[in-house]
């Protein structure tokens, strides 16, 4: 009995040292410990990305996007490349013209009516399904046979008109030059809306021009980061035991 319980308390007390022993040696690794957290802290980083930082500049648009954005629409590739005087110019100026070739349409189809219908109550013309050509004869011959005596006259039979289907007979000279007159200001409204259809492509190629001009000197103007980046500035703070550290990075 007193072996065993010898036994029992030499067993204790080498657990109690042992014990002991990992205690000290805890107590000796803690400053390493900290050291090497440390050395692994990273500081804590943040960005200045606010407005107050950064430089507001008009956005940059390719000489070709340019060209194409106003090819398209005149007045498109100046606001893209900030010249909004002239991007207002080139859009009024297309507005105006497509105005001028909406109105002159218009009054060219008023006028075309106007002189059928003249034609129609006072020479007996049968309007529906006539060309241009014939309504051009009708106002410069006072009925069909003194049109055909002339073709026939100058052997051009191909020219010929059948009564039966082309028929007139003006009631009064004064009628047909009423006619004619409606006539030809018809076809001046038509062509001067042509010449308004002509211009409107002029401006389409002009705008594109001026828009890739600006958007050339733009491009020139401002130089760029060797990257193509702008400056993006960076700070930090870390604490090494009793150090505070600040830190600031600027990266072009």
């Amino acid at each position: 009995m007193k072996f065993h319980t010898r036994i029992i308390a030499l067993c204790f007390t080498a657990a109690i040292g042992l014990l002991t022993e990992i205690g000290n040696a805890q107590e000796s690794l803690a400053p390493i410990a900290a050291h090497a957290k440390l050395q692994n802290a990273r500081p804590a980083a943040f960005h200045l990305n606010d407005s107050t930082q950064t430089q507001s500049s008009r956005q940059k648009v390719s000489i070709g996007g340019a060209f194409l954005r106003s090819a398209f629409i005149p007045g498109w590739g100046q606001r893209a490349t900030g010249a909004h005087t002239a991007a207002r110019n080139f859009f009024v100026a297309e507005a105006g013209l497509w105005l001028g070739v909406i109105s002159f349409n218009v009054r060219g189809n008023w006028l075309k009516d106007d002189y059928r219908l003249l034609a129609s109550e006072h020479a007996q013309v049968e309007a529906h399904d006539k060309s241009d050509k014939y309504f051009v004869d009708v106002g410069n011959y006072t009925n069909i046979d003194e049109y055909n005596q002339t073709r026939l006259q100058r052997r051009d039979v191909a020219s010929l008109y059948d009564p039966a289907t082309h028929y007139w007979q003006w009631d009064s000279e004064a009628n047909r030059n009423r006619f004619a007159d409606l006539r030809l200001r018809s076809d001046r409204a038509f062509s001067r809306s042509e010449l308004f259809v002509a211009a409107i492509l002029a401006n389409h190629i002009i705008s594109g021009i001026h828009a890739a001009w600006l958007a050339r000197r733009q491009n020139t103007n401002e130089s760029p980061s060797p990257e193509g980046t702008a400056s993006s500035p960076q700070f930090g703070v870390a604490s090494f035991g009793n150090e505070i550290r600040f830190m600031a990075q600027v990266k072009f």
